[in-house]
């Protein structure tokens, strides 16, 4: 019988945790399974990772202290170390460049491996020090390969001193047996208070409440909207730091009777919210002074999975997810009028609507999946 090559995915960000990078991590080791590989991985304590974690064929390794910020490196590279050292797997998935990335650089100097990087569009922006850029690029340079989300990303790496040669564009996915047309059971709609949205317009959003992700905006064109279109209310679906601010400008545009705040939520309770909706919306911009900036954008894959137009930003990578006319709209994301414009353009065009959701289903079923996403990847490493 035939020894399977073991491969560790190292994480900070792990399911049962929904973020991009979570979801990432977790999609490439289910499918790394599946593809006959022996997967370790190792991702932070968090509630009801036992039930995630029982449901997978592979061994997870968490390590405590997620909310300690920077300094859980420390039991992470702990829990990194006593893994390596005894399933010494040959190839390592750092995902994230400050942590696994680091750890990586220093053990490759002892240890024969090989290990790879992920590029999701923020983590390298946010660099201004020249001592931690030289580090970045030390680690940049000795990865097999840098595995980029998007044109953006690959480009946005070049111009911080990548070698071009070892970025390979590599489009995430979605699942759709997780995301799909699906009707809205009754019991969903009570359980959520959401019964009185039978029969109106919906706008949704589903992310973290920060300002990138230009929800801002979206409320401030909802007045401009709501004269052409009175019967819309706007759906948000997450939590974050600008939760608060997003409630005092949705009273100041008048229009706070019309944005539904529903909290954050799991993946498995998102498919009705998206399949509730008319429209699924994140008009993304970049955070110059942050270096904060969307490198591709999941979600609207898994409303375009569950066949709704969607709306993005013309910012980072963005323009990978969303092809202009063709699954969805794009828009100036600093500009309301121009959102207000494309949210009236669909809700008013019921053919339109579905030809851009049909449009989005079909790319999500033959392109962009998990499954072709982490085939790709593997192709690229075997």
């Amino acid at each position: 019988m035939l020894k399977r090559e073991k491969i560790l995915i190292a994480s900070v960000d792990f399911p049962p945790h929904t973020d991009g990078v979570s979801t990432i991590s977790g999609e490439l080791a289910d499918h790394f399974y599946d593809f006959g590989i022996d997967v370790l991985c190792i991702g932070p304590k968090s509630k009801k990772d036992m039930e995630y974690d029982k449901k997978r064929r592979y061994r997870i390794f968490r390590f405590y202290g997620y909310n300690l910020g920077y300094l859980r490196f420390f039991p992470f590279f702990f829990t990194f170390l006593i893994v390596f050292l005894r399933f010494r797997p040959k190839k390592v998935f750092a995902m994230n460049i400050g942590y696994g990335g680091l750890i990586s650089y220093f053990l490759k100097k002892i240890f024969r491996f090989k290990y790879y990087l992920f590029g999701y569009g923020y983590e390298f922006e946010k660099i201004k020090r020249r001592f931690l850029k030289n580090v970045y690029l030390k680690i940049y340079e000795n990865s097999e390969n840098i595995f980029a989300l998007s044109n953006f990303v690959k480009n946005r790496l070049i111009r911080f001193g990548v070698n071009g040669e070892k970025i390979f564009i590599v489009h995430p996915g979605t699942d759709p047996s997780k995301f799909y047309p699906a009707e809205i059971p009754e019991r969903f709609l009570k359980e959520e208070n959401l019964e009185f949205l039978k029969d109106k317009k919906i706008i949704l959003s589903v992310g973290r409440l920060v300002m990138r992700k230009g929800f801002d905006m979206v409320i401030k064109s909802l007045p401009l909207v709501l004269k052409e279109i009175p019967d819309v209310y706007y759906l948000l679906v997450g939590d974050g730091p600008i939760k608060n601010y997003l409630k005092e400008l949705a009273f100041e545009c008048g229009v706070e009777e019309r944005v539904i705040f529903a909290g954050r939520r799991f993946p498995s309770q998102l498919l009705y919210f998206y399949n509730l909706c008319d429209l699924f919306i994140m008009p993304s911009r970049e955070i110059k002074e942050k270096g904060d900036v969307e490198g591709f954008g999941i979600v609207f894959l898994e409303a375009n999975a569950c066949k709704k137009p969607v709306i993005g930003g013309k910012s980072g990578g963005v323009v990978d997810a969303v092809i202009d006319g063709y699954n969805g709209l794009l828009v100036n994301p600093e500009d309301e009028n121009d959102i207000a414009k494309a949210i009236i353009k669909i809700l008013s065009d019921k053919k339109l609507a579905e030809r851009l959701g049909e449009n989005g289903y079909k790319r999500v079923l033959n392109e962009l999946n998990w499954e072709n996403f982490s085939r790709k990847v593997y192709e690229f490493i075997k």
